[in-house]
């Protein structure tokens, strides 16, 4: 998730799939594997390996109470762990590492900013369709949102080890630095009389996703270069924030396809 971030934290994952991801992506920022047993099986074994070639230190829990490594009573039963949990350290970037990353960027970027998603499967769900899209960055509010913890990483499938997370304390500040570097700010409401489709989203672009209960916030909107909505049919007049968030990267992606082809 890049290297040179501001502020790491650290948190439990489990899961076959989420370490699988992490020891592919970015196997310096694991601290531990634990498994539950000393007898594990073969995709357990081929874990521990790869842990192992990394020198990332494997201990199991009959080794430590779960008490010392902070791990639930029911590790077994909590959120599928599969037996296997791992201690990882969480790098979050800066705007301006951010901003670095897109000079690698081949095309006009794309990123995708959350405002105040409170739901961690949430968050989970989005940034797994963001890197499907293909988007080069997620900005984070530090205050008031949801933040990348072991349910997150799970539910994304492990995408985040995949994804370039930002973490600010202002977003309409970051909004700002985007803009001088010709950045259009797109804002996503249910009621925006410009739907995805209007909107020319083949520039650089920042998607902005607001709370699941409240959207945008006012201030938030204001700042926007642009609000855009999704046309509605039928009786239901709004849309699962992580639904909402794939719609209107997939169109982002449909468009761009269409230049460039």
């Amino acid at each position: 998730m890049g290297a040179r971030a501001h502020l790491r934290e650290e948190h439990l994952i489990w899961g076959i799939h989420p370490l699988q991801e992490a020891l592919k992506a970015c196997p310096q920022a694991i601290k531990e594997v634990i498994v539950e047993t000393d007898r594990p099986g073969t995709r357990l074994e081929q874990i521990i390996g790869q842990a192992q070639k990394h020198a990332i230190p494997v201990n199991t829990l009959r080794a430590k109470s779960k008490t010392d490594f902070g791990i639930p009573d029911k590790f077994s039963q909590h959120e599928r762990s599969q037996g296997i949990a791992a201690r990882i350290s969480i790098p979050y970037l800066t705007i301006d590492e951010l901003l670095e990353k897109l000079n690698q960027v081949s095309g006009p970027p794309l990123l995708l900013a959350l405002d105040s998603i409170q739901d961690p499967h949430n968050l989970g769900a989005i940034i797994r369709s963001a890197a499907a899209a293909g988007v080069n960055g997620i900005i984070l509010p530090k205050d008031r949102s949801a933040q990348i913890t072991g349910t997150v990483i799970k539910i994304s499938a492990g995408s985040v080890f995949h994804m370039n997370i930002c973490r600010v304390t202002n977003l309409v500040h970051s909004f700002k630095v985007l803009k001088e570097k010709g950045i259009w700010i797109f804002g996503a409401t249910k009621d925006a009389s410009r739907t995805i489709y209007d909107a020319d989203l083949q520039v650089p672009a920042c998607l902005v996703i607001g709370n699941e209960e409240k959207g945008l916030r006012h201030l938030v909107a204001e700042n926007c270069d642009m609000i855009i909505s999704i046309p509605m049919q039928g009786s239901l007049d709004s849309l699962n924030a992580s639904v909402a968030a794939g719609i209107i990267l997939f169109e982002t992606v449909r468009q761009r396809n269409v230049r460039y082809r």
